[in-house]
């Protein structure tokens, strides 16, 4: 009944929890298994497997790993117990046993040993162990016992409890977390979404405000397309500008004659844009370009530097240049590229170019011997 009453104590009090970490409980694992390879089974007192075994079922009693070096232990007594029933000493064997009883009973060869003994003492071959008279459990011992049992059932149903309590919260935490984080990835899709939609807005009224541009400059009159055109304009004013200044004076000496300055004045504007009109290069064209026609109808940056040094020839001849096209908002934006490209080269180079009509064939353009302005033909 003593028996008994260890394994109901050592059960309940292996239900208890402890606050021991993985770390301790698998130090105490080791600790166990060079116990028992060094036979440490259940002495010195404080260092042997035994105290390490009940110890780790009372800070861990649901951690199972124990059970093995349990029943290693055990069989390490069975062995001892086999060898001392090998010799006669029964009554040596018969104590090794009583150890592995009440600590791992199903131990593989336990029981086999134990009758190998009891056939030897029923024999008369061994005597019997000598057991100290125990006297029967009273009542309120028996009924101890049973409430400790009961504590212990209920400690154990309490524990359970608390696992699946914890389990359960801890799925729910999961699942929460997980809603929060598709939650939060659908937010950063949206927000993703929304830019680049506000992108793709954003380029289409640039791409319209480009096109409106250009459709403005292709409408615009001439002299304000490039700054060299309007350079040039700006260049033949003053030719005219004496004949305004007669046309100002003239009301002053005779009131009825002030139209006649007037007529001078369209007069030689006309005879101007006449002679701009009928202007041609005539001087012989000392290199000749090929213009990419690819890069002329994608308008393409890079046009100047893919033809092949003309830049560069412009500026070492200081020539003058005719662009050969067939439309005049290829000449002008060709134009712009050419004098962009040269004065990377030369800020002090200015660029005098004109515009030759072409009827047919890829557009090109020639270079000449420098002169003093530009050809604009209207």
């Amino acid at each position: 009944m003593n028996k008994i009453a260890l394994f109901v104590t050592t059960f309940f009090i292996g239900l208890q929890v402890n606050a021991a970490t993985p770390e301790q409980l698998d130090s105490l694992l080791n600790e166990i298994d060079q116990d028992i390879a060094a036979q440490r089974l259940s002495a010195p007192v404080g260092n042997n497997a035994l105290e390490k075994i009940e110890a780790f079922r009372g800070d861990a009693p649901f951690d199972f790993r124990v059970v093995p070096l349990t029943y290693r232990w055990g069989e390490s007594y069975v062995e001892l117990a086999n060898r001392a029933i090998a010799g006669g000493q029964f009554d040596k064997a018969q104590g090794y046993l009583d150890k592995v009883w009440p600590v791992a009973s199903l131990t593989p060869g336990l029981e086999e040993a134990q009758r190998v003994i009891d056939d030897a003492i029923a024999s008369g071959m061994a005597k019997p162990v000598a057991v100290a008279a125990v006297s029967a459990p009273t009542k309120a011992e028996l009924e101890h016992q049973r409430q400790l049992a009961e504590a212990a059932e209920k400690e154990k149903q309490r524990l359970q409890a608390d696992y699946q309590r914890k389990k359960q919260e801890e799925q729910k935490a999961a699942e929460e977390k997980a809603r929060k984080e598709l939650a939060e990835q659908q937010r950063q899709q949206q927000l993703e979404r929304e830019r680049r939609a506000a992108n793709e807005q954003k380029l289409k009224e640039q791409r319209l405000a480009q096109q409106t541009a250009k459709a403005k400059a292709a409408s615009a009159p001439a002299k304000v397309v490039v700054d060299d055109i309007e350079d040039e304009l700006l260049n033949t004013k003053p030719k005219s500008a004496p004949v305004k200044a007669v046309a100002k004076v003239a009301p002053v000496v005779a009131p009825k004659a002030a139209a006649k300055p007037t007529v001078t004045t369209l007069a030689s504007a006309a005879s101007v844009a006449a002679a701009w009109a009928d202007a041609k290069e005539d001087s012989e064209p000392i290199a000749r370009y090929d213009i990419p026609t690819e890069d002329l109808a994608n308008r393409s940056r890079d046009i100047a530097d893919n033809m092949n040094g003309a830049c560069q020839a412009m500026v070492d001849n200081d020539a003058s240049v005719v662009i050969h096209a067939a439309d005049k908002s290829d000449y002008r934006w060709l134009a712009v590229r050419l004098t962009l490209c040269t004065r990377r080269i030369d800020r002090s180079y200015r660029l005098r170019h004109s515009h030759e009509v072409l009827s047919g064939g890829a557009p090109f353009l020639t270079l000449h011997p420098a002169r003093d302005t530009a050809l604009i033909r209207q």
